[in-house]
């Protein structure tokens, strides 16, 4: 063998190992480890939400393998078959769910089994896995915030509303009057602070009168304190009083007033009609006339007789006590 041949072999040996180490380093990125086993399992998609090759697999929130293929079924573009691998010594239950979840805050997607630990069979390298697409984190908050954004259209739609009432309602002249009641309510509490202001003096002029007052007052509740006694006792006889006045015939004395004034009312309209002799007393005016003339004449004869007694009569008193003994001597 030439020097020639020699370099040409030596330069394919060192071709052939550089090329298998650059194939082992990127299996070996993509979980793809050719030197170790591996369970190779398959799940059906309607949508991956972006899960694409080199995706990490978790079970219970650690790392597990690898996504190492996104395909289409056989051309159907509904459907998605994802292959991914899981490392060596992990055996997954049977009835495990693979579902498709979003891995962090920034929307990086992945595998996430969702293990049964109810069976007791496990899935073999091959084998389709139960299939499940969870929101992500966007959609979530997506959902958390459509019933606001609903919410807030609808209060914005209220209150473009509630704007063009208040507009018609608060026109020029509304505004104007609003002013004035304003001011009507600024003069009303100058009033108010004017009259307190003079109530305050009130009371600090007339402090010792309103103590008096009061002190008084507390006289008085106490005297009607201390004679509770007496102030019951009054209110028990008026009580039997009532009683008694309820017990007697008030009716009837009532009935019978009433008949009486009735009656009188009768007589005095009698004596107005000139009816009776009291009647024709008030009514009849030359019976007036001549009981006038026989008083005056009476009257004349008791004065003649007054100033000259010894004229119509004469007589004489004699003592005996108690007892006086008249003697007529003339008749008159």
């Amino acid at each position: 063998m030439t020097k020639d041949q020699r370099r040409v072999v030596k330069t394919g040996i060192v071709f052939t190992i550089i090329t298998f180490m650059i194939i082992w380093g990127v299996s070996y990125i993509k979980s793809n480890d050719l030197l170790t086993n591996k369970t190779i399992l398959y799940g059906v998609y309607d949508n991956v939400k972006e899960l694409s090759v080199g995706n990490h697999v978790y079970i219970s929130g650690t790392k597990v393998g690898k996504v190492v293929n996104v395909d289409f079924i056989d051309g159907n573009l509904n459907k998605l078959v994802v292959e991914f691998h899981i490392r060596k010594g992990i055996k997954i239950p049977d009835s495990t769910i693979a579902m498709i979840t979003s891995t962090d805050i920034m929307g990086t997607m992945g595998l996430e089994l969702i293990i049964n630990n109810r069976t007791k069979k496990h899935y073999k390298s091959g084998d389709t896995l139960q299939t499940k697409v969870a929101s992500s984190i966007s959609e979530q908050v997506n959902k958390q915030i459509l019933p606001l954004k609903l919410k807030t259209e609808s209060m914005l739609a209220t209150l473009d509303s509630l704007l063009v009432a208040f507009r018609a309602v608060f026109n020029p002249k509304t505004r104007k009057n609003i002013n004035l009641s304003f001011e009507r309510i600024q003069l009303t509490l100058k009033y108010l602070e004017s009259a307190s202001n003079k109530l305050d003096n009130l009371i600090t002029s007339e402090g010792k009168r309103l103590t008096q007052i009061l002190k008084n007052a507390e006289s008085i509740t106490k005297n009607i304190e201390n004679n509770n006694e007496n102030i019951n006792k009054i209110l028990g006889n008026f009580g039997e009083i009532s009683d008694s006045l309820a017990a007697s015939n008030l009716i009837n004395v009532i009935y019978k007033a009433d008949n009486s004034i009735t009656k009188l009312s009768k007589v005095m309209d009698k004596i107005e009609k000139g009816e009776g002799t009291l009647g024709l007393l008030l009514e009849d005016e030359e019976l007036y006339n001549n009981l006038d003339k026989a008083s005056k004449d009476l009257d004349k004869l008791l004065i003649d007789i007054k100033e000259n007694p010894k004229r119509y009569v004469r007589f004489s008193a004699f003592s005996f006590g108690k007892k006086i003994i008249v003697n007529d001597t003339d008749s008159i």
